[in-house]
């Protein structure tokens, strides 16, 4: 099964917590990890999660890209060096 190591960064609002994860759930996704943390001197949540059950990771960056309460996206290396 497919995952994805991803990092991002949201405006400072637990509601985006809960639609990060209410989005994953509803595109089909199957969280393996999630870890937030709020950074106060940058006024945003610092996200990092693991995903799997997708068939194509563009997909799952492409959506979390239009989300207009992401600051930032980036994919994280796996343990295995791949991304």
């Amino acid at each position: 099964m497919n995952e994805l190591n991803l990092r991002l960064t949201t405006v400072n609002d637990p509601s985006c917590l809960e639609q990060v994860l209410h989005g994953s759930s509803e595109n089909g996704l199957h969280l393996k990890s999630f870890a937030a943390e709020l950074n106060h001197d940058k006024n945003q949540y610092e996200i990092k999660m693991c995903v799997c059950g997708f068939t194509h990771q563009h997909q799952i960056v492409g959506w979390l890209a239009q989300q207009e309460y992401i600051r930032e996206l980036s994919p994280l290396k796996s343990a295995t060096g791949l991304v």
